[in-house]
């Protein structure tokens, strides 16, 4: 889906009425924002349940990789 803005005279742009729909965001929602490959990304930000489930599993046991606390990493995360 492709929608168009303005930036309006203080760099503000509204994200369209179909896209905050799709992605439930309403007044006060937080987004985050990311510059790739010459495009603004504006993504949801993942609740900290959200996070958690992702990493659940992620890595196995037997692997290599030491293990880590998921909210640890959210916190790692959320600095930067």
């Amino acid at each position: 889906m492709v929608e168009e803005s303005v930036i309006d005279d203080k760099g503000r742009v509204a994200i369209p009425k179909r896209l905050r729909e799709k992605l439930d965001l309403r007044e006060g929602s937080k987004v985050k924002m990311i510059s790739e490959n010459g495009k603004i990304v504006i993504m949801k930000p993942l609740t900290p349940n959200d996070f958690i489930r992702e990493m659940e599993g992620f890595i196995k046991e037997g692997s290599a990789v030491q293990k880590a606390n998921p909210l640890k990493l959210k916190e790692i995360w959320e600095r930067q």
